[in-house]
């Protein structure tokens, strides 16, 4: 296990909230410091507002709760109590002191300084209900498409040539499809914006109802294509998302505002030195820029940038590594953005605490939060994981015992037809148990589906999942062997013709490759039992009240 304590948001999921979880109300709790408190650990309270926190965080994404027992109360209660234990021995293990763990304290406080600050200034801004309504309109735009798909562009420009004739389209494209030259449906079909090829949405953004586009070039040959409508189906989801997107919007544009005001009020750059500097020549060389002591920007009340922090900073966004940005001639292009990058955060800190953030209750809580969350981590890595041992009999015995978690599902490969009425379909099926070929039914069978029809599901014969399928094709195929034909039929009133190629039976999956899988569901088994017996010992020596009653 790596000593990274960003694992510390998946240690305390395990270690603390397991179900779902109740909220408490209306009890009479005692008042400490200011705030109601359901238990104290040692003096130091869990207050309600926490308590309630961790509920609504553990909830966070899930729909439809039920109302649950109020023993689970009593159980978060319980891991709570655990965890404050824990971080307080942790910090009289000293761990609080560590280099590390207060660098990314300091590195938390301050991004969520500038959050703090963010949120302030985009409260109470709402979104631009014309600007809703245009992302609602083009979200729910459909368009009815009739088209034709040819191989051959020669075969694409004798139908675009008898449409200029004067042929209606309609007929014009029931000849093509008859004589076989050009596939497709009579039948148009409504397709959102997200759903065509880009070819394809090119073309119609210029198109009007009713008019035929030109010879359209895609990656399976050559289309034309009738736009017969434009629809706004109403979809109350997608108009709360253009809301959203709204307002995203509305509050970059104020905080992109803001920050140049904010940049204009306290700074000013060095012009001639920024200009001056190129980080992609060989000299000075990248080495001696980050010892130049040049001021290339000024920040009203704060020390200045130096050309040596500029290029520390610059520095530390290659990913890659200096050698390949220079000669890459990347870094000369960043350095109005990178400096623009550093004042932002810089200014947004200063009026953050000209405003005094750093003293609202909010901002010390979500710096105490993820403070004692670090600890915790460091305590787990440092005092409890040296105690977790793996042994070669517990993974083979989790092995034997949970087989099935580890059991390759059945496969099979599949092709299909699909038709419009039952009748055709089970035809097809006949003459394929009779032993006609199956191309041959594919090429000369009546009643078939345009693959391309929307809602059409089509098996090209790739090896699939069985427990992946839809429900009314997984029971069609069940009990099947290679070489069967079954009916399949779906909600849209497809009938499809299902030909089993191939079936792979559901295996074990062998140890040897479910032991890193079983490894770490042990593992995490065995942290979490080691450390709730290491606070069962905290919290027997120490002083716990508990004041929620259930």
């Amino acid at each position: 296990m790596k000593n990274d304590y960003w694992m510390v948001s998946i240690i305390l999921a395990i270690s603390l909230f397991v179900g779902p979880l109740g909220i408490a109300s209306g009890q009479d709790l005692p008042v400490i410091k200011g705030k109601k408190a359901v238990a104290t650990v040692n003096d130091e309270p869990i207050t309600l507002e926490e308590f309630k926190r961790e509920i609504a965080s553990l909830h966070q994404g899930m729909a439809g709760e039920q109302k649950v027992e109020k023993k689970k109360n009593s159980e978060l209660l319980r891991r709570l109590i655990n965890a404050r234990l824990l971080i307080q021995e942790a910090r009289r293990m000293g761990l609080d002191e560590l280099k590390e763990l207060k660098e990314r304290v300091n590195v938390f406080s301050r991004v969520a300084l500038r959050d703090e600050l963010t949120e302030r200034h985009v409260k109470g801004i709402k979104p631009d209900e014309k600007e809703v309504e245009k992302l609602y309109k083009e979200s729910i735009k459909e368009f009815k498409i009739k088209s034709i798909l040819f191989e051959k562009e020669e075969n694409a420009k004798l139908m675009e040539k008898t449409l200029k004739e004067g042929k209606a389209f309609d007929e014009t494209l029931r000849k093509f499809l008859v004589d076989k030259t050009g596939k497709g449906s009579e039948e148009g079909n409504y397709l959102k914006s997200k759903d065509l090829l880009p070819e394809i949405a090119v073309a119609i953004s210029k198109m009007k109802s009713g008019t035929i586009s030109p010879i359209t070039q895609i990656k399976s040959g050559f289309t034309i294509f009738k736009l017969e409508d434009i629809r706004f189906p109403e979809d109350p989801d997608a108009k709360e998302k253009a809301r959203m997107e709204a307002l995203r919007q509305k509050q970059r544009e104020a905080m992109i505002k803001y920050d140049k005001a904010l940049r204009a009020k306290y700074t000013k750059i060095n012009e001639p030195v920024l200009k001056s500097l190129d980080f992609e020549s060989k000299e000075p060389g990248f080495d001696k820029l980050l010892k130049d002591n040049r001021v290339v920007a000024e920040i009203k009340g704060e020390k200045p940038i130096t050309v040596g922090e500029f290029t520390e900073y610059m520095k530390q966004q290659l990913y890659h590594g200096v050698e390949r940005a220079v000669e890459a001639k990347r870094l000369n292009k960043k350095k109005d953005k990178t400096i623009e990058e550093m004042l932002d955060k810089r200014v947004l800190r200063k009026e953050a605490l000209l405003l005094g953030i750093d003293k609202t209750e909010s901002y010390k809580s979500k710096v105490k939060e993820y403070e004692d969350s670090m600890i915790f981590g460091a305590f787990i890595q440092k005092a409890v994981t040296p105690d977790v041992k793996l042994k070669e009999e517990d993974l083979k015995g989790y092995y034997d015992g949970h087989i099935k978690e580890f059991t390759y599902p059945e496969m099979m490969k599949i092709t299909s037809l699909a038709f419009g009425k039952r009748d055709d379909a089970e035809k097809a099926i006949v003459n394929l148990r009779k032993g006609t070929d199956f191309q041959w039914v594919k090429a000369n069978a009546e009643g078939q589906v345009d693959k391309n029809t929307k809602g059409v599901l089509d098996f090209d014969g790739r090896l699939l999942t069985t427990k992946d399928l839809t429900e009314e094709v997984r029971k069609a195929v069940s009990g099947a062997k290679a070489g069967d034909f079954r009916l399949g039929e779906s909600p849209q009133n497809h009938y499809y013709v299902l030909y089993i190629q191939e079936v792979v039976p559901s295996k074990p999956q062998p140890y040897t490759e479910a032991r890193e899988k079983i490894a770490k569901k042990v593992y995490d088994d065995k942290l979490k039992k080691v450390v709730e017996e290491y606070a069962d010992k905290l919290r027997a020596a120490s002083d716990v009240k508990v004041y929620l009653k259930d």
